[in-house]
């Protein structure tokens, strides 16, 4: 049964390849470019280094911050002033008017250290949360890109596989339809048999036709996970191995997506995440203690002339304190905004906690099904191959009774069209078996390029899959 099923897809895979060169990419190459050009993974690193700048954030604000000031001026102008002084019997007027001419120079340092701010600590712990999130959701996309490029490598060889069905089954319905002409030509047969014969094959052509650009449009997905057209693509070998999936008991592994599924872990690590946000905003009630360090250096020069005289007054200025001080601020009333935030952060507390509730549920629902499909595309490849076997066997039954006249037309064309889905019904569940294991590895955090790299080693060059628009016409 197996070098049956070897030989009608390694001819069917050949067929397409007849004429063209042993150049075509792999899965592992595939991979290799997306790694660099998918701009979703790209976006999800750009993503993770913004992420692990989570922890140098929050630690800041549990450092000590020194800044610095420095302030120069110049300036001149006209001054003038004039008082009345009153004494017993006499009046007197004083004052004096001229212009000044003065340049400040004034440099400051000031050191702060927080003593007590429980806010910036839980900030700072939740920095570490923050930091962890980010590398699980990368893992998680470099997972995800795995499947991805699986998926639309093997939707390649789906779509390809397709449409050489399509173009056989179109290629045998014609001559059939030829010999069907001969036939009534002859008297041999009526007139409905014609037009049957011919309704298939026009079928068969518009199934070719989807097929046709089903196959190109596969081939645009290559180009969007790696930024480069593809026309050509080395095919799976029929000798592929279909296995049951390691452990065996479901149980096993939900245990391990519990364990290590990197979208879980994310959840999980926002919750806790939310929760320290959550204790921070309930401490911005508490005071903040702070200890302070201002130097500072103030140096003023200049002159001023009085206009009645005839030299000016030189004057200069300096001052240079040190001062050390311990700061207390209590927020006493900030029109609610406290409070409105600590109950916002309890409220996103709370949203985490049920995401994660879900994403526990949604991991164990899908370990189970990826599993169940496993198993249930394993036996589905078994079962299709049986299928050709027995189409092949009901089709050439038919034929021969059509031969000696038993079966009609219409008999021998479904016969046809029942061994043309039976072998696209095969290459799909292989493909089928090949997507459900991936994404059964991802949900349980087990996926890998060791996975890409192994299942390559089923990739042949010389099956040849290339686009519609290259292949030789059938």
């Amino acid at each position: 049964m197996s070098k049956l099923i070897s030989k009608t897809l390694g001819s069917l895979l050949l067929a397409a390849s007849c004429s063209a060169p042993l150049q075509a990419e792999n899965l592992a190459e595939i991979y290799q470019l997306a790694l660099t050009n998918d701009a979703q993974l790209r976006a999800a690193h750009a993503a993770y280094n913004a992420g692990k700048q989570a922890i140098p954030r929050a630690r800041a604000r549990i450092l000590p911050t020194l800044t610095g000031s420095i302030e120069l001026t110049d300036g001149d102008g006209d001054t003038s002033s004039a008082r009345t002084l009153n004494f017993p019997g006499q009046t007197f007027e004083a004052g004096a008017s001229g212009s000044n001419d003065d340049e400040t120079e004034f440099y400051s340092l000031s050191l702060s250290q927080p003593l007590f701010d429980l806010p910036a600590w839980f900030i700072f712990k939740q920095g570490f949360d923050l930091d962890k999130q980010a590398t699980a959701n990368l893992a998680a996309e470099q997972q995800s890109l795995i499947v991805r490029v699986v998926g639309t490598y093997t939707e390649v060889l789906r779509t390809s596989e397709d449409l050489i069905t399509a173009k056989a089954e179109q290629r045998a319905i014609g001559r059939q339809l030829e010999q069907t002409k001969e036939r009534f030509e002859v008297g041999l047969l009526p007139i409905t048999d014609v037009h049957e014969a011919q309704a298939a094959f026009d079928a068969a052509r518009v199934n070719t036709l989807e097929a046709e650009g089903a196959l190109d449009i596969a081939f645009e997905g290559l180009e969007v996970l790696t930024g480069k057209p593809y026309s050509e693509l080395a095919g799976l070998a029929a000798e592929f191995p279909i296995k049951p999936t390691e452990p065996a008991d479901p149980a096993a592994w939900v245990e391990f997506a519990q364990s290590n599924n990197f979208n879980l872990a994310a959840a999980r690590l926002n919750m806790q995440a939310a929760e320290k946000n959550s204790r921070a905003k309930r401490a911005e009630h508490l005071p903040k203690v702070s200890a302070h360090i201002n130097y500072s250096n103030y140096h003023r020069e200049g002159s001023f002339d009085i206009d009645s005289a005839t030299t000016n007054q030189p004057f200069s200025e300096d001052n240079e304190p040190l001062v050390f001080s311990v700061r207390m601020n209590a927020p006493l009333y900030t029109g609610g905004l406290v409070s409105a935030e600590r109950k916002i952060a309890q409220q996103n507390f709370i949203e985490a906690q049920e995401n994660l509730l879900l994403a526990k549920r949604q991991t164990t629902q899908q370990a189970r099904s990826q599993h169940l499909k496993v198993s249930t595309n394993s036996a589905r490849v078994s079962a299709r191959a049986l299928g050709i076997i027995s189409a092949q066997s009901a089709l050439e039954a038919t034929q021969a009774g059509y031969d000696v006249g038993t079966r009609n037309i219409v008999d021998l064309l479904i016969s046809q069209r029942v061994l043309y889905r039976s072998q696209r019904d095969y290459a799909n569940a292989r493909y089928d078996y090949i997507i459900s294991m991936f994404n059964l590895k991802e949900v349980a955090g087990l996926l890998s390029p060791d996975d890409i790299n192994t299942l390559n080693t089923w990739m042949k060059p010389e099956l040849v899959v290339g686009k519609s628009a290259s292949r030789v016409k059938l």
